[in-house]
C-alpha cells in the first residue's frame, strides 16, 4: 500500500515536471515566434526612414531610424538571448546587458546632434517627414500589439517592448516636429522633438542596464 501510494506520489511529480517543462517550452517557441515577427517588421521599414530622414534632413527622423536599427539590433539579441536561456544562462544575461547599453549610446549620440543643430540649424522637408513618420507609428503599434502578446515577465521581452514603445514615442514626435515646420516654419522643434526621444530612449536604456547588471551578479 505505501509502496503503491509512494509510486503514484513519484508518477504525479513527474507529469507535473513533464506539464511545467512543457509549458516553459511553449513560452520559449511563443516569445521566439513574436520576436521574429517584430524583427521583420522593423527591420524592413528601418530602411524607408534612414533613407527619407537624411532625404528631408530631418534629425527626428534619423533619430527615429537609428532607434529602429537598434530596435532591430536589439529583437534580434533577445531572439537569441531567449534562445540561449536554457543552454547558455550567462551569455544570455549579457545580451541582455548589451541590449540596454546600446539604448544609451544610441540616446547620447542623438543628444549632441540635437546641440550641434540648435547652434547650426538646418532646413528640412516637412511633409514627407509626417508621412514617412505617420508610416512608422502605424508599424510600430503593430508590433507593439505583437509584442503584447509575449512573455511580459521576461526581461528580454521587457527589454525589445520598451524599444518599441520609445520608437512609437519618435514617431509621434516626428510627426509633430513635421507639422511644426509645415504650418509654424518652426525649425527648431527637430533637434528639440529629439532631445525628448534621447531623453524617453536614455531613462528605459539605464532600467534595462542596470536590471540586467544585477542579473548577471545573481
Amino acid at each position: 500500500m505505501l509502496h503503491q501510494h509512494q509510486h503514484q506520489h513519484q508518477h504525479q511529480h513527474q507529469h507535473q515536471h513533464q506539464h511545467q517543462h512543457h509549458h516553459s517550452h511553449q513560452h520559449y517557441a511563443q516569445n521566439q515566434t513574436i520576436l521574429a515577427w517584430s524583427f521583420g517588421l522593423i527591420f524592413s521599414f528601418m530602411f524607408v526612414e534612414w533613407i527619407a530622414g537624411f532625404w528631408v534632413n530631418s534629425l527626428s527622423l534619423i533619430a527615429d531610424a537609428g532607434h529602429m536599427t537598434n530596435d532591430a539590433f536589439s529583437l534580434a539579441l533577445a531572439f537569441f538571448a531567449i534562445h540561449l536561456t536554457k543552454k547558455r544562462p550567462q551569455i544570455a544575461k549579457y545580451l541582455t546587458f548589451f541590449n540596454g547599453l546600446s539604448l544609451i549610446i544610441v540616446a547620447i549620440l542623438i543628444i549632441f546632434e540635437a546641440i550641434r543643430r540648435f547652434y547650426h540649424p538646418e532646413h528640412l522637408i516637412a511633409l514627407p517627414m509626417v508621412f514617412v513618420a505617420t508610416l512608422g507609428l502605424i508599424i510600430n503599434v503593430v508590433v507593439a500589439k505583437i509584442m503584447c502578446m509575449g512573455d511580459q515577465d521576461n526581461l528580454n521581452i521587457q527589454a525589445a517592448y520598451w524599444h518599441v514603445l520609445a520608437d512609437l514615442f519618435g514617431s509621434i514626435i516626428a510627426i509633430i516636429a513635421g507639422l511644426c515646420v509645415y504650418f509654424l516654419d518652426w525649425q527648431w522643434v527637430d533637434p528639440a522633438a529629439s532631445s525628448v526621444l534621447s531623453i524617453v530612449i536614455l531613462k528605459s536604456g539605464f532600467r534595462i542596464t542596470q536590471t540586467a547588471y544585477y542579473a548577471l551578479f545573481d
